[in-house]
């Protein structure tokens, strides 16, 4: 048997600040909570659900929580593993952007784009995981694009009042 080696990782097209915002039905700051895993109804996929607490809703309708689920986890002695996957742990304050699944799952849009911890200090960072950004060919696109790069490291109140924005003027827009 020949030993694997190298980073593994998940090609992900890279999203705009705009694309993120605009492909995410709902967009949360909240605290995170418990974490379980289970199969998904046709027992095919197992997905880790977080729940998150909801300290500030910037899109979408207004909750108290709120499921996250990933794909992967352990269910027994069954586990799956997806390299790029999201994790959340029990504790962080995130700013994460969710787009709703086909199965139903709110799922954190862009793999891990959309996902932001808050550091002590206020500040938010990208927690993504092992992706690896492709950037797609759209023309004329880049002229109005803010590069997700750019985020790292504002304040989260400027990141949340920036989705806020772009939540208002997209409204009615389809």
């Amino acid at each position: 048997m020949i030993p694997v080696r190298g980073a593994f990782a998940t090609l992900v097209p890279g999203l705009t600040f705009e694309q993120l915002t605009d492909q995410s039905e709902t967009v949360v700051s909240g605290t995170v909570g418990r974490s379980w895993s289970d199969w998904d109804s046709a027992h095919k996929y197992i997905w880790t659900h977080t729940e998150i607490a909801i300290t500030g809703t910037h899109k979408g309708a207004a909750a108290k929580t709120v499921v996250v689920s990933e794909p992967g986890g352990a269910v027994g002695d069954t586990g799956m593993r997806l390299d790029g996957a999201v994790s959340y742990v029990p504790g962080e304050q995130v700013v994460i952007f969710l787009q709703r699944m086909p199965n139903g799952y709110l799922r954190t849009t862009g793999w891990g784009q959309g996902k932001y911890v808050v550091d002590s200090s206020g500040r938010v960072h990208n927690a993504g995981g092992r992706i690896e950004l492709v950037q797609p060919d759209a023309p004329g696109a880049a002229d109005a694009s803010t590069p997700l790069r750019t985020l790292e490291g504002i304040p989260a109140d400027q990141l949340r009042a920036r989705v806020e924005v772009r939540a208002r003027g997209r409204q009615g827009v389809r």
